[in-house]
């Protein structure tokens, strides 16, 4: 085996640490948002505030927050828009490759229909109201 094949080689640990990243990932917007509120008051009050006052002192709490909301909703759109469809192709790629259990039950499937076709087509040649 190459060494470019051996660092291609993915490897699954079972569903446990794929189940516990998930739901760290689910769980970390809402711990996001509160950490995004409480960072951007601290950085208004003590860095923002002081530095931008006489450039332009109408701006207050308020509009910068509005400020940063509008920008993580440009941010949002960008994300579903471009990323998000990539994100999908690559993780329908991923679950075709690993072996998924939708895969696996439609290969089961084809070999059922297949049986089934030839099944019929047996009983189809050798019925007696069969016309030569």
């Amino acid at each position: 085996m190459k060494l470019s094949d051996k660092f291609k080689r993915q490897y699954n640990l079972g569903p446990g640490l794929g189940a516990f990243k998930d739901l760290a990932s689910r769980t970390m917007i809402y711990v996001s948002v509160l950490s995004f509120t409480q960072i951007s008051a601290t950085f208004y009050y003590t860095t923002f505030k002081p530095s931008i006052t006489q450039l332009v002192p109408w701006m207050s709490f308020g509009l910068y927050f509005v400020v940063l909301v509008a920008v993580v909703l440009i941010i949002m759109l960008i994300e579903y828009k471009f990323i998000v469809p990539s994100s999908y192709t690559f993780q329908n790629k991923q679950e075709y490759l690993h072996e998924n259990l939708i895969r696996k039950d439609i290969r089961e499937l084809t070999k059922k229909l297949e049986k089934l076709e030839e099944m019929f087509n047996e009983s189809r040649n050798n019925s007696p109201n069969r016309k030569s």
